[in-house]
């Protein structure tokens, strides 16, 4: 009857010593190939993905236009095109273009950007700022979609007009209706009397 704990303890001792290999194997030892296998699976950052360009350009001109018409240029100080990805990463991009039957002018230039002509899209980020009509513009990132016809501004957007203000988080501007609208912690400043004497007005005189 003695040797019934003892035997006891040593069925114990010896199911604790399995448990514990069993956890140390599980959960303790190197995990070769997980750390392999999650390596392969890391997000590449855009710059990795334009680091192998297929082609790389200096003082570059970007045009864009159907039916003989230009709807916009794209000057950059430098250029790189992936062509698995279709898009160029530009340098210091300014953009100038062309909308509505009266052909009103935009220019934006930013830091940097990325245009998929294919698409007839592009993006530009990093310090954006620009004039639509007698409007002036900033902003963290704007996107261009040139199947819609809308830009969107998006990050500390700040647009003025000498009779308005507007700061917000996100502007979508209609290129062809020429709508506005603000999201997000917008807030405005209006005064009407700042459009006498601008000097963005037609002097009368």
């Amino acid at each position: 009857m003695k040797s019934r704990p003892a035997l006891i303890l040593l069925v114990i001792f010896a199911l604790g010593l399995l448990l514990g290999v069993g956890v140390n194997e599980l959960f303790l030892s190197d995990p070769i190939l997980e750390s392999n296998d999650a390596a392969d699976h890391a997000p590449v950052s855009r710059e990795a993905m334009f680091a192998d360009a297929d082609i790389s350009a200096e003082d570059i001109e970007l045009v864009q236009g159907k039916q003989g018409s230009l709807d916009w240029k794209l000057l950059a100080k430098s250029a790189k095109y992936n062509q698995e990805l279709g898009v160029i990463a530009v340098e210091f991009p300014q953009l100038t273009a062309f909308f509505g039957d009266d052909r009103q002018e935009v220019y934006v230039q930013s830091e940097r950007g990325e245009v998929d002509q294919g698409n007839d899209n592009l993006t530009l980020y990093d310090r954006v700022r620009g004039r639509f009509g007698d409007l002036a513009l900033d902003a963290q990132q704007l996107d261009y979609v040139g199947a819609i016809g809308k830009v969107y501004l998006k990050g500390g957007v700040s647009l003025r007009r000498p009779d308005m203000t507007v700061q917000a988080k996100a502007l979508e501007i209609d290129l062809v209706t020429r709508q506005l609208v603000a999201a997000g912690g917008v807030e405005a400043l209006l005064a009407p009397e700042g459009l006498d004497g601008s000097p963005l007005q037609d002097d009368k005189e």
